[in-house]
C-alpha cells in the first residue's frame, strides 16, 4: 500500500512538470521540427509490435553508442529489438545505423496510462535500461507483466548516490523491482544495493563503452582522410557543447602563431548547434569547411566543422590529439573510450563526473592532460606537438587501459538472455 502511494505522489509531481516539457518541446521544435512532428510517441502512441520484441532504451546518443555492439549481436541472431530514445539526435543515430532491422519510437513520458498504453502496443519480451535511467512508472507496469526490467552499463557516481539517497523513499521501491542490474564496477554495485537494489540481483559486468567497434568502413575512411590531409598535426574538438567552442577557437587561433599548418576539427554534441557554431568559427575569421558542403579540406583549410552527426569515431582516427567536449563545463565530460581506441592523447577540463571511473584510471597511468581555459589548452596542446614522443606515451597508456577493460558486451548478453529464462 506505502508504494504505491509513493508511487502516485511521483506520478503526481510527474504530471505538474509535464505542461513545462511539451512546452520546452514546442519551442524546441523550432529547430527541430521532430519535437513537434512525432509528439504522438512521448504519449504511448506507437505502432504496434509485429514480435514481443528486448525494448532497449538509449536515452541520448552516448548511451546508443555504448549499446550498438550488443544490439547489433542481438539483431544478427534475430531477436526481436525495439530501440527508444529521447532526443533527435539520437533517433537519427539509430533509424541510420539499423533501419528497418529494428523497430523504433521515443520513449514516452513516465505517466502510468502512459506507459500502460506503451506497453500494450509493444508487449516488450524484456525491457533493457542503461546506467542510471529508472522509470518507476515503467518498472511498475512491467512487474504487473511479469517482465523482467534490466539495467545494464549501470553507473551510480558519488554525486547521484547522494541524490537518490535524499529521496529514497520514493525511489526504493523501484530500485527493489529490478531483476538484473549490470554495473560497472563494485563501487557502483554498493551504492545500488545500498539504494534497495537486491543484492543478488546485482552483477558486476564491466563498461559497455569499452568494447568500441571499428566498421571496416571507417577504417578505409580513416586511412582516406589522412592520405588527403597530408600528415598535417590534427586537433579535434568531440562532443563539445556551447561555451567550449570559443576556448577552443581562442586557443587555436594562438597555436597558428607557431604551428600554422595545424587543423583544428569541431564536432559539436548537438546538431540544433551547427549553424551557431559555423557563425562563431566565422566570427574567428578562420578558413573553414564543413563536412555538408562536399568542399575538400585544402592546405588553406584552418577548420573542418562536423556539420553531421555518427562521424565522430572516424575524426578521432584521424587526429593527433583530442579534446573531450562537456568537460570545460558542468555537464559531466562524454565518452573518451571512441579516442582511446586509437591510442590519441586525451585532453580534458575536471568537469567529468559522467565518466569519473575512466578518468581516473586515465589520471593514474598518466594519459591524460587536464586543461581549463584557452591559455592552459594552448599551452598543452603546443607542448604536445612539440614532444611527439610525450604525446605518444600518453596516447598508448590510454590504449592500454582501454584494452584491459574489454568484453562487457559478451557478458551482458549472456545475462540479458538469463534475465529472460528467470521470468
Amino acid at each position: 500500500m506505502r508504494d504505491r502511494l509513493v508511487r502516485l505522489l511521483y506520478s503526481f509531481i510527474f504530471l505538474l512538470y509535464v505542461p513545462v516539457a511539451i512546452f520546452n518541446m514546442w519551442r524546441q521544435g523550432a529547430n527541430n521540427p521532430d519535437y513537434r512532428s512525432r509528439w504522438r510517441e512521448r504519449f504511448g502512441y506507437v505502432t504496434l509490435s509485429k514480435h514481443r520484441p528486448y525494448l532497449i532504451h538509449c536515452a541520448s546518443v552516448g548511451e546508443f553508442i555504448a549499446a550498438k555492439p550488443l544490439i547489433s549481436r542481438l539483431v544478427e541472431e534475430n531477436t526481436p529489438i525495439w530501440v527508444t530514445c529521447t532526443t533527435p539526435t539520437a533517433s537519427d543515430l539509430i533509424q541510420s545505423t539499423f533501419g528497418e532491422k529494428i523497430e523504433h519510437s521515443y520513449l514516452p513520458t513516465d505517466l502510468p496510462w502512459v506507459m500502460k498504453r506503451f506497453l500494450n502496443r509493444v508487449q516488450p519480451k524484456l525491457i533493457v535500461l542503461m546506467e542510471t535511467e529508472v522509470w518507476p512508472n515503467l518498472i511498475a507496469n512491467a512487474q504487473k507483466r511479469s517482465t523482467p526490467v534490466a539495467l545494464i552499463n549501470a553507473r551510480m557516481s558519488e554525486s547521484s548516490f547522494r541524490g537518490y539517497s535524499k529521496v529514497k523513499g520514493i525511489f526504493a521501491p523501484t530500485w527493489s523491482q529490478l531483476d538484473l542490474c549490470a554495473v560497472q564496477n563494485e563501487n557502483y554495485g554498493q551504492r545500488f544495493e545500498a539504494l534497495g537494489v537486491l543484492s543478488s540481483h546485482i552483477q558486476v559486468l564491466g563498461n559497455l563503452k569499452f568494447d568500441v567497434f571499428i566498421p571496416p568502413q571507417v577504417e578505409k575512411d580513416i586511412e582516406a582522410h589522412k592520405a588527403l590531409l597530408n600528415e598535417r598535426q590534427i586537433f579535434i574538438g568531440g562532443s563539445t557543447h556551447q561555451g567550449e567552442e570559443e576556448i577552443l577557437l581562442k586557443a587555436f587561433t594562438k597555436l597558428l602563431k607557431t604551428k600554422p599548418k595545424a587543423l583544428l576539427i569541431l564536432a559539436p554534441r548537438h546538431k540544433e548547434r551547427f549553424a551557431e557554431v559555423a557563425e562563431l568559427i566565422k566570427t574567428c575569421q578562420l578558413e573553414c569547411v564543413t563536412r555538408t558542403s562536399g568542399r575538400p579540406v585544402t592546405n588553406s583549410t584552418q577548420v573542418l566543422l562536423v556539420d553531421c552527426m555518427g562521424e565522430l569515431l572516424t575524426w578521432y582516427g584521424v587526429s593527433t590529439i583530442a579534446f573531450i567536449g562537456g568537460s570545460l563545463i558542468e555537464r559531466g565530460g562524454h565518452n573518451p573510450l571512441e579516442a582511446m581506441t586509437f591510442g590519441v592523447p586525451l585532453l580534458s577540463g575536471r568537469h567529468v563526473f559522467n565518466f569519473e571511473e575512466v578518468y581516473a584510471q586515465l589520471d593514474q597511468r598518466q594519459a591524460i592532460r587536464w586543461v581549463s581555459d584557452e591559455n592552459s589548452l594552448h599551452d598543452t596542446l603546443l607542448g604536445l606537438l612539440t614532444a611527439p614522443e610525450t604525446a605518444r606515451t600518453i596516447g598508448e597508456q590510454a590504449k592500454s587501459l582501454f584494452a584491459l577493460h574489454r568484453g562487457a558486451t559478451a557478458r551482458t548478453h549472456a545475462a540479458l538472455h538469463q534475465c529472460v529464462g528467470k521470468k
